[in-house]
């Protein structure tokens, strides 16, 4: 998701406190070396920056709903070292500048480890974990993160690179589709996701006809829907908020193309979205990309927890990797017997890669953990296997919404078969 130039340069003075936080604060508990542990504190705080308010606030609920079940997870397994996980949140508005705000806010709470920002934000903040020595689990596709080298940053989703791969996979080997219109919007966010869907459709024989950039919020897309079926495509990749597609696809009816795919990317995964575009026809015409429940044990405890704290066991798009991403954060300090960053930061990889047993939920890691045994997390995303680049890689559900609000997987593409278009 979108490109945006770093603040951290303005913000020297901000980098310099946070060092401080981070070394006299609640987050520190054993020497830099890892040799001596000291006292656990009582409570661990978990930072969450996330579009609360703003065109992706849908997204910014996704992601809160996934870390408070990683840490009703966590704590009701004992917490971490016997402390309880803490969540305090900051609304970053889905904006870089107001990430910043943001992030000052927070470090004032002297979290240990920080959940978000999106990919909307995140370039905003992105230097001053490394500065702060704070570990980011953050979740969002940003190609621009694809080769990322900052050492603090885990992403715990796939990169937008891998999920538009798929669009293009399925729209041409599972729809047939080798000639498709882009409606993106002309926000950042967006439109960064275009040159690798394009690469990718083109890699597998795809024809673009039109690229039509759509200003989000407008009373009419009337001209940019006409140019976009100029040429009759079989197919059409887009990307909106929900307010906007509401518009978009309402000139789309009104205009008579409401007869041919549309094909999203993990928004697709959104009741909001599908409401948007009206369910009886989001039915038949338009699909999105989830990541599948790769380990039915790690499902399980995932909707445990879920269940626990929200009161259902249909969960928000997304929620999975959050989850994950405070899973293994807690894993990696038990294994290091430390909250201290520093300490446990190398121990992110030890838990989530292995080599080790397969485990599925946190109360199971502890126990091999405190046994002596090397662990490898299995999780309710994925195998969360991060690369070099901190980057982990997942296999992806086509899905799509009945008329009833119910989503339904209606196909797979595998991480092979995107790999197919590189």
């Amino acid at each position: 998701m979108g490109r945006f130039k770093s603040f951290s340069r303005w913000l020297g003075a901000v980098g310099a406190l946070s060092m401080v936080l981070a070394a006299c604060g609640g987050s520190s508990s054993s020497s830099s070396s890892g040799s001596t542990t000291t006292a656990v504190p009582k409570t661990i705080t978990v930072g969450e920056l996330l579009p609360m308010s703003g065109a992706e606030a849908f997204v910014g609920q996704w992601f809160d709903h996934g870390v408070k079940a990683g840490i009703q997870a966590v704590n009701a397994a004992g917490g971490v070292m016997g402390a309880k996980l803490v969540p305090v949140l900051e609304d970053t508005a889905g904006d870089p500048v107001d990430a910043v705000t943001a992030w000052h806010t927070l470090q004032l709470q002297k979290p240990s480890f920080v959940m978000g920002p999106s990919s909307l934000e995140i370039m905003g903040v992105i230097n001053d974990f490394q500065n702060a020595k704070i570990v980011d689990m953050m979740e969002g596709g940003t190609t621009q993160l694809d080769n990322m080298q900052y050492p603090y940053v885990y992403r715990v989703f796939p990169s937008d690179s891998a999920l538009l791969a798929a669009e293009a996979y399925y729209a041409v080997k599972q729809d047939h589709c080798t000639r498709a219109s882009l409606m993106y919007t002309a926000d950042a966010n967006a439109q960064a996701e275009v040159p690798a869907v394009v690469r990718a459709f083109k890699a597998l024989g795809g024809t673009i006809l039109a690229n039509e950039q759509i200003t989000a919020g407008q009373s009419s897309y009337l001209t940019e829907v006409t140019k976009a079926f100029a040429q009759n495509p079989q197919c059409v990749f887009f990307h909106a908020d929900p307010q906007t597609a509401a518009t978009e696809f309402a000139n789309v009816r009104q205009l008579g193309h409401m007869n041919v795919k549309f094909i999203t990317g993990d928004t697709g995964a959104s009741l909001q979205l599908a409401q948007a575009f009206g369910l009886s026809d989001a039915a038949k015409w338009m699909v999105g990309m989830g990541a599948p429940a790769a380990y039915p044990q790690s499902q399980a405890a995932f909707l445990k927890a879920y269940q626990a704290v929200w009161h259902t066991n249909k969960p928000l798009p997304a929620s999975p990797a959050m989850y994950d991403g405070v899973v293994i954060a807690a894993l990696a300090m038990t294994a290091a017997h430390s909250t201290n960053p520093v300490v446990w930061r190398p121990y992110i990889k030890k838990v989530a890669n292995g080599p080790g047993t397969d485990v599925y939920t946190y109360a199971q890691g502890v126990k091999d953990l405190n046994a002596g045994k090397a662990i490898n997390y299995q999780g309710a995303s994925g195998n969360e296997n991060f690369n070099k680049y901190h980057n982990v890689f997942s296999d992806f559900t086509v899905v799509q919404f009945d008329t009833s609000g119910n989503m339904h997987t209606i196909d797979t593409v595998t991480a092979a078969q995107v790999a197919s278009t590189y």
